[in-house]
């Protein structure tokens, strides 16, 4: 074919032209990009090196390495991804290269060179090693050929452990002879996939895989680490709630352990950045790091030699757009089904990182489209399912337009991806699920409801240290110290919540990712994500914060009962009812006050939007759902901000429930308790509040009139030196301001240890 062929309009990416094969077409699409892109081109060496090209794209300032010896030479090469994915034997570059030699009347090098190569073929559906013997020495190579390649000049998979031999005997024959680098790169992939199989087959017992982690593996678990593994670059998919991150975690730490990798770097959603840091600890103690920050930042924690690092795809992209790509030893990409549209920048830009092994986590790997399958496949094996044009061509309908209008062959689809991608849902594994899974998900504020939350609890730690100066706390005061707590905790869910003016939350995008990921929410069409999709049940304290759900599901078309406390009791009853029996309904969205006495079974999945300080609330939640007569399992899911008193609560706090009932949730009588009760509070108030406390304490005495100054009384001999070194410390809270910073935060110290010795 010849450009003087190609239509004078433009050709259509969508329609194949009229009258062209399908190959004939993609070859037009090719000639038609070389000549509407600025691309320049250069020969490398009329003498040494006949041939050979680099075309360089001014757009992007790549430059490629291209090899022409005539229209639909088998010799023909370039180095980049779309020929070698298109099975084309040809692309933009090579038709630059061709174009240039016609315009400026060059000669085609057709004659072969006379040394002996050894290359990867491209061609056909599987990448091959092929050698072509030259004229020099050409018996002796043909000799030689014969114990490592067969008939077709391939080479045989059991000569890739002797490839190494192969190539010093080859190196002998002629100082000439070429094996090129992507030769070597396959053929070093091959023998490290086949050591992998050999390990993982003969040494990972089921005893073995559990202790990789600090915690047992369930059997369905250990079967995905393993493959995993074995694949070495994979796609997880399984149903929300079955375990991926912990999956993905163990198969970094086998591949750590077996030294296949020494770095793993995590790309994830930034709502999740936290929740894998605590993860990865959890399970395997090794040292995290999340990648944040400046640019300079960002760019030296990658440096970093620490065991995982941790990125958002936004921050990734950010970073990419300086650097040419990124090299990992091991990636793991989680959510990726939300980057949605794989045309987007950071698409884009993931597809640059370069890296051996990879653990790809998707609970929805196709939501909508069959290309969202394709996307994600590609990310594990660029190779498995291309060329693009021919997957379209044999799995998706299209209308005159090239609009899709359907699928097919879908059967054959699933057994093309199995090699890379492994999909259980709950019910295969049932037997090996416990009744009830509880994941805590810790989601990062926004800036503004952190600054609103830690001026909140300045409020408190102010609060505390007057408790703990005066032992006593007007009802006032009580009163105004509960009230804090609990705005505290609003932030944490939505500004919206403490003045329903703000909005700055993201515990609500998280809720909708929640629900898309385990098929709630609606397609493109109007219809249900999942076939078989659960019912979800969604709790929070406060009324506003379910406002705010409502609202996005109406948003999303999602079919939900909206109970609160307002709602009468008929008509709460029709409503359960609804939710219980009506297909459609997928959400039941409550705040505590709405959901007494409910029956709740319908459902399988509850998200708590915040938890409860008693316990015993959130049992009642929970046991909505989760109760006699239930026949599935219950998945709980609790979402905490990080880095708040919501985390402190779940980690440092260990409220007990006997001290908080009726005290932070629901009780007006709190402020009238005894004594001895709100000082139990806020004692295990202290150990958060502390350091706010001790600031405090500084910043209220250095504020004090100098002649209101209380003066420190004299100690009794009986008070012991604890509290001798208190009112010390007491009376010289002015002149520590002035002091160094070291020797503020050793007076600190010392005053919270005297603080505590005193009050105990």
């Amino acid at each position: 074919m010849k450009y003087a062929d190609l239509p004078k309009q433009k050709l259509s990416h969508l329609v194949k032209a009229e009258g062209t094969s399908l190959e004939d077409w993609q070859v037009m699409l090719r000639m038609q990009q070389a000549q509407r892109e600025h691309l320049s081109v250069e020969c490398v060496s009329e003498r040494d090196y006949p041939g050979e090209y680099r075309v360089s794209s001014t757009q992007s300032g790549s430059v490629y390495k291209v090899v022409f010896r005539g229209a639909k030479s088998p010799w023909n090469y370039c180095d980049c991804m779309d020929f070698k994915t298109s099975q084309l034997g040809t692309c933009k570059h090579i038709e630059a290269a061709r174009q240039w030699i016609a315009e400026h009347h060059k000669r085609i090098h057709r004659d072969l060179p006379a040394y002996t190569s050894v290359y990867l073929s491209y061609r056909g559906n599987d990448r091959r090693v092929k050698i072509r013997i030259g004229s020099t020495a050409a018996k002796e190579y043909r000799e030689l050929a014969k114990t490592y390649f067969n008939e077709f000049d391939e080479l045989r998979p059991t000569a890739y452990e002797a490839f190494g031999d192969f190539l010093s005997e080859a190196r002998k024959l002629d100082d000439a002879f070429r094996c090129y680098k992507d030769v070597l790169d396959y053929v070093l992939e091959q023998r490290e996939r086949l050591h992998r199989l050999k390990t993982v087959n003969e040494k990972y017992t089921d005893e073995v895989l559990d202790s990789l982690l600090r915690a047992p593996l369930y059997p369905y678990q250990r079967d995905g680490v393993r493959f995993c593994a074995m694949a070495g670059r994979s796609i997880l998919a399984d149903e929300m709630g079955l375990g991926k991150t912990v999956q993905a975690i163990a198969t970094a730490e086998l591949l750590r352990r077996e030294q296949f990798v020494g770095q793993v770097v995590v790309l994830c959603p930034t709502t999740l950045k936290y929740q894998w840091k605590r993860e990865i600890e959890r399970f395997t103690g090794a040292t995290v790091i999340v990648i944040e920050g400046t640019p300079e930042q960002r760019r030296e924690q990658l440096n970093t030699d620490v065991t995982y690092k941790i990125a958002s795809y936004n921050s990734i992209n950010q970073q990419l757009k300086e650097l040419e790509t990124l090299d990992a030893d091991m990636i793991i990409m989680d959510e990726v089904q939300r980057l949605k549209n794989w045309n987007t920048q950071i698409a884009r830009s993931v597809r640059r990182i370069r890296s051996r092994y990879a653990v790809i986590l998707s609970g929805t790997p196709l939501e909508n489209r069959l290309e969202e399958l394709y996307s994600i496949v590609e990310l594990a094996d660029q190779f498995l399912l291309s060329p693009y044009y021919l997957f379209k061509d044999r799995y998706i309908v299209t209308d005159e337009t090239g609009r899709t209008i359907g699928y097919r062959n879908l059967g054959e689809v699933g057994q093309r991806v199995s090699s890379v991608m492994l999909r259980r849902r709950k019910q295969d594994v049932a037997l090996q699920l416990p009744a009830r899974i509880d994941k805590k998900l810790f989601v990062p504020m926004t800036r503004e409801q952190m600054e609103a939350h830690n001026d909140l609890k300045l409020q408190a730690a102010r609060l505390v240290a007057k408790w703990h100066r005066q032992h006593f706390l007007p009802e006032t005061d009580r009163q105004q110290l509960l009230l804090t707590l609990q705005q505290m905790r609003m932030a944490c869910d939505s500004l919206y919540v403490l003045d329903e003016h703000s909005r700055f939350d993201t515990k609500v995008e998280e809720t909708m990712n929640i629900l898309d990921e385990c098929g709630v929410t609606l397609n493109g069409e109007g219809q249900l994500n999942g076939q078989a999709s659960p019912k979800v049940v969604i709790f929070s304290q406060w009324e506003r914060m379910t406002r705010l759900v409502a609202q996005e599901l109406e948003r999303s078309g999602v079919e939900f009962v909206y109970l609160h406390g307002n709602v009468p009791a008929r008509e709460r009853q029709n409503r359960v009812e609804s939710f219980q029996n009506d297909p459609q309904v997928r959400v039941f969205l409550s705040t505590d006050a709405g959901a007494m006495g409910l029956n709740l079974q319908a459902a399988s999945i509850v998200i708590n939007l915040d938890l409860p300080w008693n316990p015993a609330i959130l049992e009642q939640r929970i046991g909505r759902i989760h109760r006699i007569g239930q026949m599935r399992g219950i998945e709980v899911i609790d979402l905490i901000s990080a880095g708040t008193i919501e985390e402190e609560m779940m980690t440092k706090l260990r409220f007990k429930s006997a001290l908080f009932e009726g005290v932070l949730d629901g009780g007006e009588d709190a402020v009238f308790l005894s004594d001895d009760k709100f000082s139990g509070l806020l004692d295990s108030l202290d150990s958060y509040m502390e350091e706010p406390m001790a600031d405090t304490a500084l910043i209220e005495q250095q504020e004090e009139p100098q002649a209101t100054r209380p003066q420190a009384e004299t100690p009794k001999e009986d008070e012991g030196p604890q509290l001798t070194l208190l009112h010390r410390l007491s009376a010289d809270l002015a002149d520590l301001l002035l002091a160094d910073e070291p020797t503020r935060q050793k007076a600190a110290a010392l005053l919270r240890a005297a603080l505590n010795e005193s009050l105990s």
